[in-house]
């Protein structure tokens, strides 16, 4: 039994099973992993809860983010602090925003710069402008004010990860007046226009990084082969970072001038012109980072111990054999359409990793295949 105590702050998505699931398969115990789930249904019920890592006695709910700390302080139990994983950007900023409220009684991860900052899209390509990285051109502009922008094809998004539709608020515009017919449609009045790369290839760096940046830990990169629209979660190639030429020195002083602990991706765009766009860092575990523990790097279990323990675990941290990892239902209706369904289910065979299906827990797959069918039925 591994004497950790661990709550996984998300929503029901895969991103918090997959969490789930590295921390059960550590060998630390459904009963001490402590599930908080942000939704307004509270259905006991779900994808996370039917994972057999899982108790469903340690699954609680809050509608809000604004409700997570509070909740936090009110279900502390008085023994040794707990440690927080974070798999929503929202959960992200609520707790980060307290960690010095909370460090007494849980170990969080944590920033030296405001995390109301760092939200802001703006904010992070300054700092990695200064850090030696390349950013695509930008602005900050609200919806209502006059438009100053004559760069296309470009980009909005949120400003902030936490506020509107996240990534399905993204959308690519070709000129000014289709871009202006849009902008009331958004989820948030304040977004960042930014220029369009075409780009060669988009990866992202997963990994934890330990007090502040003075340990770094990246053991590959993710890079898409086929890609949703307005997400980064999709069928994807996960390869040693030995196989990647990239600016280390400039993304590891990004995490130490940030001064952040935590588990984390960092995405990029390399353009046809060869350089490293940064788009943004995700301080949180990464939707995509389950493909890191089924390489045989366990980070959500490396950031609990490290947190409990201040030392590293006797585990890898490096792996030889790139592997494939398939977001499975998400992937389906876009595979169909571009390679057919007998060569997605060769590739969904194929994956080492995949977002929801797993032959040790299968739990989440039936459930999730069976609200599939009956969503499709009308049921």
């Amino acid at each position: 039994m591994v004497d950790i105590n661990v709550v996984v702050v998300g929503s029901l998505h895969h991103n918090t099973l997959g969490v789930v699931r590295s921390l059960g398969e550590a060998g630390i115990q459904n009963s001490r992993i402590c599930v908080l789930l942000v939704d307004k249904q509270h259905v006991k019920k779900n994808l996370v809860s039917e994972s057999k890592y899982v108790d469903v006695n340690n699954v609680f709910f809050v509608s809000e983010y604004a409700e997570i700390v509070p909740w936090l302080q009110k279900h502390y139990d008085g023994e040794k602090r707990k440690v927080v994983i974070c798999c929503s950007d929202g959960g992200a900023e609520a707790v980060v925003g307290c960690a010095d409220e909370l460090k007494d009684k849980y170990a969080t991860p944590r920033t030296i710069i405001p995390i109301e900052r760092l939200s802001e899209k703006s904010q992070q390509g300054l700092i990695a402008e200064k850090c030696g990285l390349y950013v695509p051109l930008s602005i900050v502009y609200q919806v209502d004010q006059p438009l100053n922008w004559d760069v296309f094809p470009c980009i909005i998004k949120p400003h902030k990860s936490a506020t509107g539709a996240g990534k399905d608020d993204v959308r690519i515009f070709t000129s000014k007046d289709e871009m202006v017919k849009s902008l009331h449609s958004l989820g948030t009045n304040i977004i960042q226009i930014q220029q369009y790369i075409e780009k060669d290839i988009e990866f992202q760096l997963i990994g934890c990084s330990l007090d502040g940046g003075e340990k770094i830990i990246i053991p590959g990169f993710t890079k898409m082969i086929r890609q949703p629209k307005n997400t980064n979660t999709g069928y994807l190639l996960y390869s040693p970072i030995e196989h990647l030429d990239y600016n280390k020195d400039a993304v590891e002083k990004y995490i130490r001038t940030i001064g952040y602990s935590g588990l984390f991706s960092v995405e990029f765009i390399r353009g046809k012109d060869g350089k490293d766009y940064f788009l943004e860092i995700n301080m949180r575990n990464d939707g995509n980072a389950y493909c890191v523990e089924s390489a045989g790097i366990n980070l959500p279990y490396i950031w609990a111990y490290y947190q409990t323990f201040n030392e590293l675990p006797d585990i890898p941290i490096t792996f030889k054999d790139p592997i494939y990892f398939i977001p499975d239902f998400k992937d389906l209706k876009i595979a169909f359409k571009q390679i057919g369904l007998y060569k997605w289910f060769k590739q969904f065979k194929q994956a080492q990793s995949h977002s929801i299906y797993n032959k040790q827990d299968m739990g989440p797959f039936k459930y999730e295949f069976w609200h599939l069918v009956k969503r499709e039925l009308k049921m």
